[in-house]
């Protein structure tokens, strides 16, 4: 057995006498090689040991495959293996320049030992053939030209007595095919190997070249009716001679039926791309599209009964009403979920103001989409910091923050899962330089927390903005900040700090409140007071009489203001720790005080925080400090211990320094949780108050011209959570409650240094409610602050009972507190449907019905048709108006174009989503209004999904004991 031929140009080597070389060695990296021996070939001896290509350098042989020609059976076939990567592009056998010894083994060739290629008789090849290939050509076009595309379906030639479709047995061309098979794929076949990339990306089955589309009136010369039809893929590359390429499409579902209509079926059209084109480049002859008709199928009407025996069509994320009993009912509490879901992703800010929030700030459908919301008001906002959401999601790394003067309720119809952070913190003031003519701005509070008092503005200067002995004294103007007269207290508003604000008192529902527990403002020093009423700034610069000048500090006034006090909430606010010099005797300015919780009357019931009672309040704010004239200084020698004697002219002013001061921090905001099924808290829930501003200096000035008084600490906030089934991470500080530090401001400067501080906030107060009754033993350990920190920082005598609470979920019987709901998955009829037709009522048909089991009567009782408890229908007798009935149902659809994967867990939106951009309709009273909610036929409704909201606050509730099954009518097309 002998090589006679072969496809390089193979001769005798004229180097090695008794070896074949090729005569070309530049190839294709798919370069198919062929060789012709004298015998037919035993397919059984070829390998890649018996036929070696091994590249140069790495010693890996390429992946190909070796085939027999079908028609001479001596002739050997191999073709380097084409294969793709996750895009569709082609990779090819040999890589592009590299370089290949090609070996066919010789029996008789010194130093081979085989495998030889044989015959069928087993008599080995006797030529032996070497030679080196370089890879160095791009591809090589299998079949030179254009390539074509043909297309072929399975039809319908009858249908046996069952109703059941008789299949042709063969394919037919697709183009204008009728009666299509509705299980039909449609196989496209090239005359060439084709570049995959440009049909379909093998891992995804999708492809942006070749598309298909139902087109809804079959009329294929007018695309605005069609709709896209998904399906997958595949492709199939056969390299034999001749070549093809093959791509099956295989619809989502089948296909659907041509319609009711026979003067104008609907008609399936496939794409193909002009860009499609094979591996050399060519680009598609015939591209286009290729229409055909399928089968007409005519449905009979569809009921969709939910029997609310099992839990398969509950959407679990977002109802709270107990399901699968056989019996829907009412659940606990969790509200209306008007609003639909509210998910914070990853990496977000997203921001509620309690006040006034019409959503138009959230822009991805993704975190909010308006079009769940039930009924909205035109213009839709909420106001009252009241937000009924049918699930709540706070990713890890997102942050909600709620912001307003009104506490914020979170209703959650289903599921609050939180991994991230829900803020109703307040927050701290900024660090202040005493130069700057304004006090530093508060902390701004949580939602119905107080605000962080002002710090104290600059005294003006105005009057000492000359010079003593050639340098400057030190005055700078700030007019307006005063005091105007320095003998009277009323004009040092200015330089006074401003108090924190305060909460509501007795509650936030009173129609006149008064506002208290705000942490008490620093006074200006010094100023006249009722014990000493001399005390005062200096008007200009022979005013000394005012100020208490020490002989120990080079005759300077060392008196700093008083720091702002804390704000009070479950406990008093910690007074201003103000640290004064005490070298010589000097008139200090009074504390000021943290706020007063007695005025806040907190007891069980206020521990409570009901929202309806008014008990879901915010902390007070903490109070910022006031204004100083500190080390200024006169022309005095401290001789005698007496700062009287001038040097170089009457006793003056000949040093000004005057100091604004730090702000307050924000008082926690009030937040309340009520989520019916299940609230899983993994992240943190931050209702601190924030700490109070501080001096820039870091501790101390040297220069003593930057001393700015602290700003007191704002009190934590409020935080209810409830639900069915509350679930904390084991881990410290999952929630924060915790009281806002006091600022470090302008004290003593002499050995030991001492800054002053400005009082501590309040802790706040934290409620759990669960029906299974939360351990405050248990819980204590994922709550800042800890016990051991109250003790610590408010005094021995605290328990953590006296800011942190369970109870039992007992929701008051009065809206949102009283609603709850249920919501199913998404239903999608199978079958090969283009639309779904929901059913109108008649006279004879109700489109869609409920069996309610009515308190007091032994059957089950219709809805919407005749009852025996009035004579009107239920839905007349209980309203179903959103908001004044004891019940109302609502239905929502949408167009799926892909497979549901999980009917219960369908992304509305993103590339991820089965649903057709745009055709998610609101929420209707009856099904049938889908039907003509868009005028498009691309956005009709092909599944629909429905809510039960229920009201116990309604004198009517009572009555309904539950439902027993819910009915939809569709007439599928």
């Amino acid at each position: 057995m002998a090589i006679v031929q072969c496809s390089l140009q193979c001769n005798d080597s004229v180097v090695n006498p008794g070896q074949i070389s090729c005569g070309i060695t530049n190839v294709f990296v798919n370069q198919e090689i062929r060789l012709a021996f004298t015998s037919a070939i035993d397919p059984n001896s070829i390998s890649t040991n018996s036929f070696r290509m091994i590249e140069v350098g790495t010693g890996k042989t390429p992946a190909g495959t070796f085939t027999i020609d079908a028609v001479d059976p001596r002739i050997l076939i191999y073709r380097p293996q084409v294969t793709f990567d996750s895009a569709g592009n082609p990779i090819f056998g040999l890589t592009q320049d590299a370089v290949y010894i090609f070996t066919v083994p010789a029996l008789g060739q010194p130093g081979e030992l085989g495998p030889f290629i044989r015959n069928m008789s087993g008599t080995p090849n006797s030529t032996f053939l070497q030679c080196a290939l370089t890879a160095s050509e791009d591809v090589r076009d299998a079949s030179p030209g254009r390539p074509r595309a043909t297309s072929f379906v399975r039809v319908v030639s009858g249908y046996d007595p069952n109703g059941d479709p008789i299949v042709a047995p063969a394919e037919v061309p697709a183009p204008g095919a009728e009666s299509v098979w509705r299980d039909s794929s449609v196989r496209i076949v090239f005359d060439d190997v084709m570049n995959p990339a440009t049909l379909a990306n093998p891992v995804t089955g999708q492809s942006t070249h070749i598309r298909a589309f139902v087109d809804a009136d079959g009329n294929t010369a007018d695309p605005s009716d069609q709709v896209a039809l998904n399906g997958t893929f595949t492709v199939t590359i056969d390299q034999r001679v001749p070549p093809s390429t093959t791509v099956i499409f295989t619809p989502s579902g089948g296909f659907p039926s041509a319609g009711r209509d026979l003067q104008n079926p609907r008609k399936v059209v496939v794409t193909l791309s002009a860009q499609i084109s094979d591996l050399g480049g060519n680009t598609l002859l015939n591209p286009g599209q290729i229409a055909f008709e399928p089968e007409q199928i005519l449905f009979d009407p569809l009921v969709i009964d939910e029997p609310f025996d099992d839990p398969s069509r509950e959407d679990s994320i977002r109802t709270g009403s107990p399901w699968g009993s056989g019996l829907l009912v009412s659940g606990r509490g969790g509200g209306s979920g008007r609003l639909g879901d509210l998910i914070v992703l990853p990496g977000t800010i997203v921001e509620l103001d309690t006040d006034f929030e019409d959503f138009t700030d959230i822009t991805n459908p993704a975190i909010f989409n308006p079009a769940n919301i039930i009924e909205p008001d035109q213009p839709f906002a909420v106001t009252g910091g009241v937000f009924e959401f049918t699930r709540l999601r706070v990713d890890a790394g997102g942050i909600l923050r709620i912001l307003g003067s009104n506490s914020a309720r979170i209703y959650v119809r289903g599921v609050a899962d939180i991994q991230g952070q829900v803020q109703v913190r307040g927050t701290s003031a900024v660090l202040h330089a005493s130069a700057s003519l304004t006090g530093g701005v508060g902390g701004v509070s949580g939602p119905n927390g107080g605000d962080g008092g002002r710090g104290a503005n600059r005294p003006d200067g105005t009057a000492f903005r000359g010079n003593f002995n050639g340098a400057p004294i030190g005055g700078v103007a700030n007019p307006g900040a005063g005091p105007a007269n320095v003998l009277d207290p009323a004009t040092y508003t200015q330089v006074n700090g401003v108090a924190g604000g305060g909460i509501a008192a007795p509650s936030t529902v009173d129609p006149n409140p008064t506002f208290v527990g705000g942490g008490g403002n620093g006074l200006g020093w010094p100023q006249p007071t009722a014990a000493n009423p001399a005390l005062h700034m200096p008007a200009n610069v022979n005013d000394v009489s005012g100020l208490e000048f020490d002989p120990f500090t080079f005759c300077q006034y060392p008196v700093p203001a008083a720091p702002g006090g804390g704000g009070a909430h479950a406990f008093d606010g910690g007074n201003g720790i103000a640290n004064f010099v005490e070298l010589s005797p000097h008139t200090n300015p009074p504390v000021a005080l943290g706020g007063d919780n007695a005025l806040l009357a907190i007891d069980d019931a206020v521990r409570a925080l009901t929202p309806e009672l008014g008990f879901l309040r915010g902390g007070g704010g903490g109070g910022g400090g006031g204004a100083s004239v500190q080390f200024t200084g006169v022309n005095s020698a401290p001789l005698g211990f007496d700062c009287t004697q001038p040097i170089g002219g009457p006793l003056q002013i000949s040093t000004y320094r005057a100091h604004s001061a730090a702000g307050g921090g924000g008082g926690g905001g009030g937040l309340q949780i009520a989520a019916a099924k299940r609230l899983n808290l993994a992240g943190v829930i931050d209702a601190s108050g924030g700490d109070g501003g501080s001096g820039t200096f870091p501790p101390t000035d040297p220069q003593r011209v930057d001393l700015a008084q602290a700003g007191g600490g704002g009190a934590g906030g409020s935080v209810l959570l409830q639900s069915e089934r509350i679930q904390i991470q084991a881990v410290p500080g999952r929630i924060d409650i915790t009281g806002g530090q006091g600022g470090r401001g302008s004290g003593n400067f002499n050995a030991p240094i001492t800054p002053s501080f400005g009082g501590i906030g309040s802790p706040g107060i934290l409620r759990l409610e669960s029906p299974i009754v939360p351990s405050v033993e248990v819980e204590q350990v994922k709550v800042f602050p800890t016990e051991s920190d109250l003790q610590t920082q408010y005094g021995q005598q605290h328990q953590i009972e006296e800011i942190f609470t369970t109870s039992d979920w007992l929701p008051l019987p009065e809206a949102p507190s009283s609603q709850s709901g249920a919501q199913s998955c998404w239903i999608r009829p199978t079958g090969n449907f283009f639309r779904l037709e929901f059913v109108e009522d008649d006279v004879d048909t109700l489109g869609w019905d409920m069996a309610l089991r009515i308190q007091g009567q032994p059957l089950k009782q219709s809805y919407r048709g005749a009852n025996q408890v009035s004579a009107m229908t239920l839905e007349e007798f209980f309203g179903r108006e959103f908001g004044a009935s004891p019940m109302v149902v609502r239905f929502q659809g949408a167009r799926a174009v892909e497979v549901l994967v999980d009917a219960c867990s369908v992304p509305e939106t993103g590339i991820s989503s089965p649903i057709a951009p745009g055709s998610l309709t609101g929420w209707l009273h009856h099904p049938g209004e889908l039907n003509t909610y868009f005028a498009d036929a691309s956005l009709s409704s092909n599944m629909f999904r429905f809510i039960v909201v229920w009201d116990r606050s309604h004198p009517l509730f009572s009555m309904i004991e539950g439902i027993e099954d819910l009915t939809v009518t569709i007439q599928p097309d």
